[in-house]
């Protein structure tokens, strides 16, 4: 089974999303050393992102043989257009998308703790609409563990679900203090049955979260963004995966692809592929096995979201 944990469900593209998103995709394909002009990704991001009705995600599933996968949505209260109830309407949207695939998807709300109205937001994602989790970006501006956001990981840890929550530097107008892995220490304390999965594992900065996940039961972190080093750094990748895991534990590690935005620079099942041949392909001195492998693409997922 492959489960890839982290997926944007894009139902609309605004142009200022897109402008942001091109400039880190084209950012990201640098690294890769893959020859791509921004022209050539707006334009493709235009015809492959705003998926409505998960029909693309379903076809982009099923050609990386991907079998179940966590989609999101995402909430910024500074952004004056992002009104409580556009944020209420796209949650509503990717919910219905995991209705009507409850075989394949599940999904995650995207609020922000900040709204005053997040509480009422945030239960009627989980109790009406069907949701399973919450989905933070604190680059944002806010902490994950603080007080505002204890308000909705009550709510989240009640109903037994998930959050999935932004760690590790990303470029201006981030505020990356707030995606430090450490930020996530008071929740193992304050919320001792949450589930946590910290999105890219801070990337760069993964040895914080390792850290934690050692100690703290129900942390775990994603892959996601990693295939950007893996294709431009391979050696690197594969010393520090291999670092991670020995330091964190392999039952911490899962798949992601922070879908759909890379993909448009390197097809998902590419980067499975590359997953899949690191027992045969690692650098000389880093073993990986083929039970790794299996654990990584699917298995702590299915463990951890309950799937059969």
């Amino acid at each position: 089974m492959i489960v890839d944990v982290h997926y944007h469900l894009i139902p609309a593209l605004p142009e200022e999303i897109l402008e942001h998103l091109g400039e880190d995709t084209l950012r990201a394909a640098r690294i890769m050393g893959r020859k791509v002009d921004k022209e050539t990704i707006i334009k493709q991001a235009v015809e492959r992102w705003p998926d409505p009705t998960g029909e693309k995600l379903i076809a982009s599933m099923e050609e990386a043989g991907i079998d179940f996968t966590c989609i999101c949505a995402v909430d910024n209260a500074d952004n004056e257009m992002l009104t409580p109830e556009l944020a209420q309407a796209q949650n509503m949207i990717i919910a219905e998308i995991a209705r009507k695939y409850p075989d394949r998807i599940m999904a995650l709300a995207g609020v922000d703790p900040r709204r005053p109205s997040a509480p009422e937001m945030l239960r009627q994602c989980l109790e009406e609409f069907g949701m399973k989790g919450l989905k933070y970006h604190p680059d944002y501006g806010y902490d994950p563990a603080g007080p505002d956001s204890a308000k909705l990981l009550e709510i989240v840890q009640k109903y037994e679900g998930i959050l999935l929550t932004h760690t590790g530097p990303l470029g201006p107008p981030s505020r990356c203090k707030f995606t430090d892995p450490m930020l996530l220490t008071d929740l193992a304390v304050n919320f001792p049955e949450l589930k946590v999965i910290a999105a890219h594992m801070g990337q760069i900065n993964w040895r914080p979260w390792a850290a934690l996940a050692t100690h703290q039961p129900n942390l775990y972190g994603d892959l996601a963004m990693w295939d950007v080093f893996a294709y431009g750094h391979y050696e690197l990748f594969c010393r520090e995966l291999r670092d991670l895991i020995d330091y964190a534990g392999i039952s911490k590690v899962l798949f992601g692809t922070d879908g759909p935005i890379f993909s448009i620079v390197e097809p998902t099942k590419t980067w499975i592929q590359l997953i899949k041949d690191l027992p045969a392909n690692a650098p000389s001195g880093i073993r990986f096995t083929e039970e790794e492998v299996t654990a990584i693409l699917g298995g702590n997922a299915a463990s951890l979201l309950g799937l059969d």
